[in-house]
């Protein structure tokens, strides 16, 4: 998929309208303490009534969990402009974030992602930002900057300057965070700024680690 100057900025239109200036997420909801299954009914398949829809409150309200997508296959950059793609995380939990340099919700919770990804230290969890690509004035080089000044280097830099991969996972506004499973497929995703170190988010990213979906 390559996106032409025109079609490209379309879709920047359409991902800075959605963009929430300075509105802050709600507060957190607590952790639920045990997650357990919905019953079915006769108008809803089972496979449709899925455990990690108990999160849907407080700050992921408007969590999705019903994409039945895959991780993208397409390739990004990292700072030093060589190619790289989710296949180098096989086998763990990605939370693939979606951010760009003049989103101010996206540059706020960001440190948040990093609180995040500290919370789960040594397991099979990755937190993967990943820069969109597109804007007046951005580049990979001002992106990395902004970057830099809102994480350092506790989280890895890439940026989808073609917009491939977004492209792929479907998305449409900013920020946007999509957790997918082991297998590589969706779990959850929140298009929609929220505190990724609260309580609340680091149980949905444990319940997908365990295997809820």
């Amino acid at each position: 998929m390559t996106l032409r100057p025109a079609f490209s900025a379309a879709l920047l239109a359409l991902f800075a309208a959605a963009c929430q200036p300075g509105e802050t997420p709600a507060a957190a909801a607590p952790a639920p303490a045990a997650v357990e299954p919905a019953a079915a009914s006769a108008d809803a398949p089972a496979s449709a009534l899925t455990q990690l829809a108990a999160f849907k409150t407080g700050q992921f309200e408007r969590l999705d969990t019903d994409m039945d997508l895959s991780l993208p296959t397409a390739k990004f950059a990292d700072a030093d402009g060589k190619e790289h793609t989710f296949a180098q995380y096989a086998g763990k939990v990605v939370v693939y974030n979606i951010w760009a340099e003049w989103c101010g919700p996206c540059v706020e919770e960001m440190p948040s992602l990093v609180r995040l990804q500290k919370a789960f230290a040594g397991k099979d969890v990755v937190v993967v930002p990943v820069a969109f690509g597109f804007g007046k004035g951005v580049t990979r080089e001002t992106t990395l900057a902004r970057f830099k000044e809102l994480v350092g280097s506790d989280l890895p830099f890439y940026y989808d300057g073609e917009l491939e991969v977004n492209g792929q996972a479907q998305t449409g506004a900013l920020p946007a965070t999509i957790i997918y499973d082991r297998s590589g497929k969706e779990a959850a995703r929140l298009i929609y700024p929220a505190k990724w170190d609260a309580p609340d988010a680091i149980a949905l990213v444990q319940a997908v680690l365990d295997g809820q979906s």
